[in-house]
């Protein structure tokens, strides 16, 4: 578990302070895939560096399994960063060595027997997928398999946890999401920990348990990938939802009803799991004396279960229509779109 506890990190130039982190409280738990996205800039890469001490806390706690890292002696903190595994965006593999021995790398510095080391390095290049390619060097390698020899080489310690910083950045599409796999293969399997950093929202979208939005040093928004993606309430992490998942209603239509009559009953309905399968429109038709204007909508998946919303116009008397809602209620979430503006 990794716990940040009112945690800054504050860098000098010259009369002025820059905090790089400012106030953050976190909490990550055992076993969970924790996500932190934000633009260039908003601290996050500062803030995983905090948890193995590569930065010291200018102010607060950072926690690793109840253990305040700033007060551990130095060989204390040696054993502790042997538990903490990471991964870098440019991979940053020993160019000159092979596969095999940058993944024997980090054991050959704890002094791991060879006839040990030689067996964990072969266990592990077969979990990720390179039992063929031990003999090669990084540069007869691709982007996906670099990475994958990144993975191999953090996970030769059998850590307790993962730190994966912008992990993905420079890949491609259908590599990243081969990265990703693998990596919740190794929270499934191993148990282990992994706290992400991202620019990118299909990143957190696919692997993460939970996910915090960092602007400015600060958290602005945090909570569980269906909170954050059918609830966004900053602006920014609006903008992050919004770039693989559009929310607003197309403005083309929004003309057209701004033009009838600004007072229509628009609502946006949000569907999770089994709801997104159900026919819930064709059953209010039914049941009610309304009718069912289907404005926008869309459907996608998040880790496998189908989410999505619609936005609705719904024509009839005020009292049926609270009687749509009263009954919708019980199977969707429902959300008054009174501004048009999504």
């Amino acid at each position: 578990m990794i716990q940040f506890e009112n945690v800054s990190k504050i860098y000098q130039h010259n009369d002025s302070e820059l905090r790089a982190v400012d106030q953050v409280d976190l909490t990550v738990h055992k076993g969970e895939i924790f996500g932190v996205i934000g633009f260039s800039g908003a601290g996050k890469s500062t803030l995983i560096r905090l948890v193995n001490l590569l930065e010291k806390p200018s102010e607060g706690r950072v926690l690793v399994n109840g253990e305040d890292l700033a007060k551990l002696t130095k060989p204390d903190l040696r054993k502790v960063r042997k538990r903490i595994g990471m991964i870098f965006q440019h991979f940053n593999l020993l160019e000159s060595k092979t596969v095999h021995h940058n993944v024997a790398f980090p054991l050959s510095l704890s002094g791991t027997p060879k006839k040990d080391m030689d067996q964990r390095v072969k266990e592990i290049l077969e979990f990720v997928g390179l039992s063929d390619k031990a003999k090669q060097y990084p540069e007869e390698l691709s982007g996906g398999q670099k990475q994958r020899v990144g993975i191999a080489r953090a996970l030769a310690t059998s850590p307790d946890i993962l730190l994966c910083d912008e992990a993905t950045s420079a890949l491609d599409p259908e590599t990243t999401k081969s990265i990703l796999r693998l990596l919740r293969k190794v929270r499934d399997e191993y148990g282990i920990t992994i706290l992400m950093i991202t620019h990118e929202m299909n990143v957190v979208r696919e692997v993460c348990d939970r996910i915090a939005v960092m602007e400015s040093g600060q958290v602005i928004e945090k909570g569980s990938i269906f909170d954050l993606f059918s609830k966004p309430q900053h602006p920014t992490t609006k903008n992050f939802v919004r770039t693989v998942m559009e929310n607003d209603i197309p403005a083309s239509i929004l003309n057209g009803i701004d033009e009838r009559d600004s007072s229509r009953n628009i609502y946006r309905f949000t569907f999770v799991d089994e709801s997104a399968g159900q026919p819930v429109l064709s059953q209010i038709a039914k049941k009610f004396d309304v009718e069912v204007n289907v404005l926008f909508g869309q459907i996608t998946e998040l880790q496998g279960v189908p989410f999505g919303h619609l936005v609705v116009e719904l024509q009839g008397e005020d009292p049926e229509i609270l009687r749509v809602i009263n009954h919708i209620q019980q199977k969707v979430a429902v959300q008054e779109v009174t501004s048009h503006a999504g």
